[in-house]
């Protein structure tokens, strides 16, 4: 039988789980020396301006939590959060920053929830391994409290780093320095489209980090962290307008049940 787009990238994920706590806690040393830090901390940035106004108490799921990063942040806000991996490495290391927590194996296709069980979901660059991302966001819909808030990422489909291109071909060859992992793609129309389709009654969706910078990253790492510090101003200006978001790194999909 032949792995899922999902499941082979689970298996992936399980491989980088050392790679991914790295990662996470560069984005607090240094937040612009890789394009994945920056690109998180512009999520968080906006994630932080979403959710100020939810209560402590609030109860939250974050979908494919990866090493828990997010499940540590919410439950310092005093949220009471769940978090569901899938990949044993990544669940293991969420579990280890997130002692006492709840982090527990989980399919965002087929989520082990009541309906309306959670007044949030966060679901940080998951639905783009899904073959249908539809499916995953109507799971997220349905645990949804009527009111309840979600924040899902997509990746665009015309973004200017090119990837949807560039995923096309690393997804069915191995390239050195590509991960060979199949990604699903969006633009804002269909990623509204999409969220309501799922359930939910309004829907918003933002553009984050413009710019075509990972070559740049590949290259020399001191000389992205000047160039995106440099540019972060024009940046915050331009990423979130009409226009301009399906041209960004990562759409973000915000959703009110």
């Amino acid at each position: 039988m032949s792995t899922s787009q999902k499941d082979h990238a689970v298996q992936v994920h399980t491989t980088q789980a050392a790679e991914f706590e790295a990662r996470y806690r560069a984005l607090h040393e240094d937040p612009y020396r890789s394009t994945f830090t920056y690109g998180r901390k512009k999520i968080e940035t906006l994630l932080d301006g979403l959710t100020a106004t939810l209560a402590r108490g609030t109860r939250a799921l974050d979908v494919g939590c990866g090493t828990g990063f997010n499940v540590q942040r919410l439950a310092s806000r005093g949220f009471d959060v769940v978090g569901i991996e899938p990949s044993p490495a990544m669940r293991d290391r969420a579990r280890t920053l997130n002692p006492g927590l709840q982090v527990d194996d989980g399919d965002i296709e087929n989520l082990a929830f009541p309906d309306a069980s959670f007044d949030f979901v966060l679901s940080i660059e998951v639905i783009r391994y899904l073959a249908d991302p539809q499916r995953g966001l109507s799971e997220i819909a349905r645990v949804l409290r009527p009111g309840g808030l979600a924040v899902v990422t997509a990746a665009p489909l015309l973004s200017l780093n090119g990837y949807a291109l560039i995923n096309a071909l690393t997804s069915r060859l191995q390239i050195p320095t590509f991960t060979k992992v199949k990604h699903s793609f969006m633009t804002e129309r269909g990623a509204r489209h999409a969220m309501s389709e799922a359930g939910f009654s309004r829907v918003d969706v933002h553009g984050v980090f413009l710019g075509p910078w990972q070559g740049l990253g590949r290259v020399s790492s001191s000389a992205l962290a000047a160039t995106l510090r440099l540019l972060e101003p024009l940046d915050d200006m331009l990423s979130d307008r009409p226009g301009l978001r399906n041209l960004t790194n990562h759409l973000v999909l915000v959703g009110t049940r």
